[in-house]
C-alpha cells in the first residue's frame, strides 16, 4: 500500500515537474525562434509564477491528456524496470546483498581469532534458533559498529558484520547483536526487507544513474561538498544536463523511499531487541553493543556508496540521522537502550576508532620491512 502511494506521488510530482518544461517548448513567445533557450526560460518562470499565484490556472495551462498518458507510461515503465532489475540481482538471497555491500566470506578455520569467534557465535545462535548455519560475511572496510541479516528464506540467509563490530565488541556483545539479527530472520523481516529493497530501487535508481553521469561514481558527495565534481572530465561535461535531469527525478522519489523504510522498520527493531534478550537470556549483550555504538565517533555509519539502499537491514542507522529523525530507519539509540536498561542516563562512554584500512596496510608494511631488516642483520 505504501509503495502504491509512493508510485502515485512520484507520477503526479513528475508530471508537475515535466509539464511546465514541455509547455515552454510547445508555446514559445516567438514561434520562429522556439529553440531559443532564453525565451524557454522566460516561459518556464512565467508558469512558475502562475503556480504560486493562481495554481488552478497553472493546472489548466499544463493539462494535456495525451501528454499525461505518455508521462504516466514512461514513469511506470521506468519504476517497473528498476524493480525487476533489482529482484533479479537479489535472486541469490542474502549472499548477494553481502557481496553488494563489499562483504568477504568469513573463514571459520582461518588465522584470525576474531573471525573464528564470530563464526562460533553465529553457529551457537543458529543451533539455539533451530536454523541452518547461515553464511557469514565481514565488511573489511567498515570501521563503524553494525551488523545485518539478509535473505529470502532461512536457507539462503547471510549474516554480515562490519570490521568495527568484529574488533570492538566483546563476545557477549557480539552474541547480543547476532541474536538481534536472528530475530529478524525468524520473524520474516529479512524476507520483507529483500522485497522492500527491490521495490525501493524502482524509485531510487534515477539518483544512482545521475550520480554516475555527474561524478563517475554512485557514491554521494560529502556533506560539505557540491554535487558537481570539480574534476569532471571533458567526456562527461555534455552529460551534465542529463545527469541533473536524473537527479531531479530521483529527488522526487528519495524522500518517499526513506519515509516508507522508516514506517516499516522502526517497530520491528524494538521486537528484535527484545527477542535478542530472549535468545541469549542476557540483556547485557545487546545493551552493551548499542552503548558501544553510541560511544564510537563513527557509530554505525558505513562508507560504502550502497549503504543507503540497504539501510533497513542494519542493527543501527548506517548514515547520519535525517532532520527531526522522522525518516530514520531505526529508533533513537538512547531510547532503545532505555528500553533494555531503564537506569541508563543517556551518557555514552567514548571509545577509540579503528585505524582505516590504508593505515592498517601501512602498519603491516612497515612491520614487514622492520622484520626483514632484523632478519637480514641477524644473518
Amino acid at each position: 500500500m505504501l509503495f502504491g502511494f509512493a508510485v502515485l506521488a512520484v507520477v503526479a510530482l513528475f508530471y508537475l515537474t515535466a509539464s511546465p518544461v514541455l509547455y515552454a517548448f510547445r508555446h514559445p513567445i516567438i514561434r520562429e525562434a522556439w529553440w531559443n533557450p532564453m525565451q524557454i526560460l522566460i516561459t518556464f518562470f512565467f508558469l512558475l509564477g502562475e503556480a504560486l499565484v493562481r495554481p488552478l490556472h497553472f493546472l489548466q495551462l499544463i493539462w494535456d491528456p495525451r501528454q499525461a498518458l505518455w508521462i504516466v507510461a514512461i514513469t511506470l515503465t521506468s519504476i517497473a524496470l528498476g524493480c525487476v532489475y533489482k529482484f533479479r540481482r537479489l535472486a541469490h538471497g542474502g549472499p548477494a546483498v553481502a557481496k553488494l555491500l563489499g562483504g568477504r566470506r568469513a573463514e571459520p578455520d582461518g588465522l584470525d581469532p576474531a573471525e573464528r569467534r564470530l563464526c562460533g557465535v553465529v553457529e551457537e545462535m543458529a543451533i539455539a534458533s533451530g536454523m541452518p548455519m547461515p553464511e557469514v560475511y565481514v565488511l573489511d572496510r567498515e570501521r563503524g559498529i553494525n551488523t545485518f541479516a539478509a535473505g529470502h528464506t532461512r536457507e539462503d540467509v547471510a549474516i554480515g558484520v562490519t570490521l568495527g563490530a568484529l574488533k570492538l565488541l566483546t563476545r557477549e556483545e557480539l552474541q547480543g547483536a547476532i541474536a538481534h539479527e536472528f530475530s529478524h530472520v525468524l520473524n520474516g523481516d529479512t524476507r520483507l526487507n529483500m522485497k522492500l529493497m527491490a521495490l525501493m530501487h524502482g524509485l531510487f535508481w534515477p539518483t544512482i544513474v545521475g550520480r554516475m553521469l555527474l561524478r563517475g561514481t554512485a557514491e554521494p558527495p560529502p556533506d560539505d561538498a557540491s554535487i558537481l565534481d570539480e574534476d569532471v572530465s571533458e567526456l562527461r561535461k555534455p552529460l551534465v544536463p542529463l545527469a541533473c535531469f536524473f537527479l531531479l527525478i530521483g529527488g522526487i522519489g528519495s524522500p518517499l523511499v526513506r519515509w516508507i523504510k522508516s514506517r516499516i522498520c522502526r517497530e520491528r527493531e524494538w521486537l528484535a531487541d527484545a527477542a535478542a534478550v530472549q535468545f541469549t537470556r542476557n540483556p547485557i549483550g545487546i545493551e552493551g553493543a548499542l552503548k558501544k555504538v553510541g560511544g564510537l565517533l563513527k557509530q554505525g555509519r558505513l562508507d560504502t556508496a550502497l549503504a543507503e539502499t540497504a539501510s533497513h537491514f542494519y542493527l543501527v542507522n548506517c548514515k547520519h540521522d535525517p532532520w527531526f529523525g522522522f525518516q530514520a530507519t531505526h529508533p533513537p539509540l538512547a531510547k532503545r537502550i532505555v528500553a533494555l536498561d531503564p537506569q541508563f542516563d543517556g551518557t555514552f562512554q567514548r571509545i577509540h576508532s579503528l585505524p582505516s584500512h590504508d593505515e592498517i596496510f601501512d602498519q603491516r608494511y612497515e612491520a614487514a620491512v622492520r622484520r626483514a631488516r632484523t632478519e637480514a642483520e641477524a644473518e
